[in-house]
């Protein structure tokens, strides 16, 4: 029996794969970290459509008013820095960069911030009630914290793929 990728080696009996695939496959995206891939994926797309739609109600609350809040503009300037982060983030992560442990952790902790800021402090500062989004961003945030940090300052994956 051959490798069932390669076909030229003795496989190992638990992955059918040969030392040298196991070795090449471990050094892969896969598996978990497929997630924080979609993750970062899913918030490249989405965070420029949340800036224009928070930009053009800013806009329109502007021309009817006359001023913009302090709110407002603290939640514009968030999400720039937040597209930032990310993009930062993702870079690491798909060019499988030494600092990727650190982008990640500044990801997530930047998620933190964010369902704070839109979440949390709508309900306490302004008397907004607790919907669906906010219920999720705060969730999404909670998990981010509670297991992606630990995974990817713990995990000896995280040193085969990342740290070369």
């Amino acid at each position: 029996m051959k490798c069932i990728q390669c076909n030229e080696n003795e496989p190992n009996k638990e992955s059918g794969l040969c030392h040298a695939c196991e070795e090449a496959e471990a050094c892969k995206i896969n598996g978990l970290l497929y997630l924080p891939a979609a993750g970062l994926i899913f918030s490249l797309f989405f965070l420029p459509v949340q800036l224009f739609d928070l930009v053009s109600a800013i806009s329109e609350y502007f021309s009817r008013s006359g001023i913009i809040t302090w709110y407002a503009a603290g939640a514009a300037a968030l999400l720039i820095v937040l597209f930032g982060i990310t993009a930062y983030a993702s870079w690491q992560f798909f060019q499988r960069k030494r600092q990727t442990r650190r982008a990640m952790v500044i990801y997530y902790l930047a998620g933190v911030v964010s369902a704070l800021w839109f979440a949390v402090l709508p309900v306490n500062l302004f008397g907004a009630t607790w919907d669906n989004a906010s219920i999720r961003s705060v969730l999404t945030a909670a998990i981010g914290v509670t297991c992606w940090i630990p995974y990817f300052l713990k995990s000896p994956r995280i040193g085969q793929v990342f740290v070369r």
